[in-house]
Formats: structure tokens, sequence, C-alpha cells
């Protein structure tokens, strides 16, 4: 299996899925510089691979990310470059033309959110604890709060941005940013199972339809529709829909009773 190691995470290759793990687990997989020197090195790693399909982005230890390092920052390490690096990392986490499912257990804070938030799936234990606290630290948490209320809307954005506090996967869920929540036994399971859905559906079809989600809030409908028509076309090219509609015709062709 090809696997690329770095400092504080490692990126998995395996057929059509990847995976990529945080691995500082003796500090919460916080992100010092060398982790936000791995995440551009990692999503540059899976943009080139052009194998990759699905990524599922998980934490190693007892946390998923617990945002940047706090230590770091109060010693004043983390400068005006640490956030540029941070955020083109994450920009090109949610770039990738593969889709992303985060599995997020435990601490899932900060900038461990705002991660999540640039992945197109997001799935949470029961145990997982999570909150944009950046205000509280005198900083801006990004592009985060963007992400966040194009994700739910302004209003409970800024509550959960202006205030800060810490919420559960449940309540996660209610407000739309958690898609399901699962014991953390079934954790890994479910990412898995919802990589391995996914990876049985026409990707051409699922790449297009992630972009023009994804552009929903910058074009207008004119530019969408023209977008549209050229994605239509290269589905309509594609191995994947000339195999599902042979699967389809072939499926019509069978006698009643055999489809039932």
């Amino acid at each position: 299996m090809p696997t690329l190691e770095l400092e504080t995470m490692r990126c998995e290759l395996d057929g059509h899925l990847a995976r990529l793990r945080f691995n500082r687990p003796e500090a919460l997989n916080a992100a010092n510089w060398a982790w936000v020197q791995d995440l551009v090195s990692a999503t540059d790693y899976l943009a080139q691979s052009t194998e990759t399909r699905v990524v599922i982005v998980s934490g190693e230890g007892r946390a998923f990310c617990s945002g940047l390092d706090t230590k770091e920052l109060a010693k004043g390490n983390l400068t005006i470059d640490w956030f540029e690096t941070w955020e083109r990392g994450v920009i090109a986490l949610a770039n990738l033309k593969a889709i992303s499912i985060a599995s997020i257990h435990g601490y899932c804070l900060g900038g461990g959110l705002q991660v999540a938030l640039a992945c197109d799936l997001r799935i949470a234990a029961t145990n997982a604890v999570l909150s944009i606290p950046a205000v509280r630290e005198g900083v801006v948490a990004a592009l985060g709060p963007m992400r966040l209320a194009r994700l739910i809307g302004a209003g409970p954005a800024k509550q959960l941005c202006l205030l800060g506090h810490r919420f559960t996967p449940e309540e996660g869920y209610a407000l739309r940013i958690i898609n399901e929540v699962v014991d953390p036994a079934q954790l890994d399971e479910r990412a898995l199972a919802i990589a391995h859905e996914l990876l049985d559906i026409p990707f051409t079809a699922l790449l297009h339809t992630k972009e023009q989600i994804d552009a929903a809030f910058e074009l207008d409908t004119t530019t969408q529709m023209a977008a549209f028509i050229v994605a239509q076309e290269d589905c309509l090219r594609s191995p994947e829909h000339a195999r599902v509609m042979e699967e389809y015709r072939a499926m019509q062709a069978r006698p009643s009773q055999e489809k039932a």
C-alpha cells in the first residue's frame, strides 16, 4: 500500500480509497508549524493521486484535531505565515478531486472543526467535542466562519463563532454540521461503509455534483447553467454512465419475476 509518512500525519493509498491520518496524538493532533506544512504536503500528494476517489480524514489517539497549538500561539510562533500556510492546506483539502469524509472522535476544536468543514461529509462519534473558539484566543478562525455560514446559515454560524461555545455531536447534527452520529466503536466501520458506497457510484457524476454544490454560493445561475452543460456532457461520455445504462438495459430485458 503506497504510504506518505510525514512528521505529524500520514497518507495511505489503497486503490481508489485514501486515508489521511493526523498523527500527533501526544498533543491531541494540535497544529504546529510542522503540522500545517504536512497538511500542505499531504493534500498535494492526494491531489497528484489520479486513482484516489474517496478520502477518509481521521485522527490518531484521543482526538480528531484539537485545533492550533495554543502553546505555540502563546510563544508567538504562529505568525501570519503560519495562518496563510494553514489555510492553503485546508483549501487544498476542500478542492481535492475526490469525495472527503471527516471521521471525527474526541476533540474537534477550532482548526480541527475547520478541517472537518472542508470535507464533504462529516461522521462523528458520540464522544466528539466540537467548537470554533478562535475569538476567545484573540484571532480569526481563518475561513472557517465563511464555510460554516455557507453550510448552516449566518445566524447559527455567528452564534457558534462569536461565542465559541462547545457543542455535542447531536447538537451538530441538529445544526446540519454533522451528517451522522455513531457509537465510537462503530465510527471507523461506518466511515468505511460510506466510502465504499461512494466508490460504487459513478465517479464522474459524483465529482461534478460536488463541484456544482461547492460553487452554489459563488456563481450566478447563468454561469452555473453553462458549467452544468459541460459537466453533463462529460457524464454522458463517461464509461461509468455507459456501464450503469448497460446494467439497466440488461435488468429491463429480464422477465418480470426475475426483476422482482
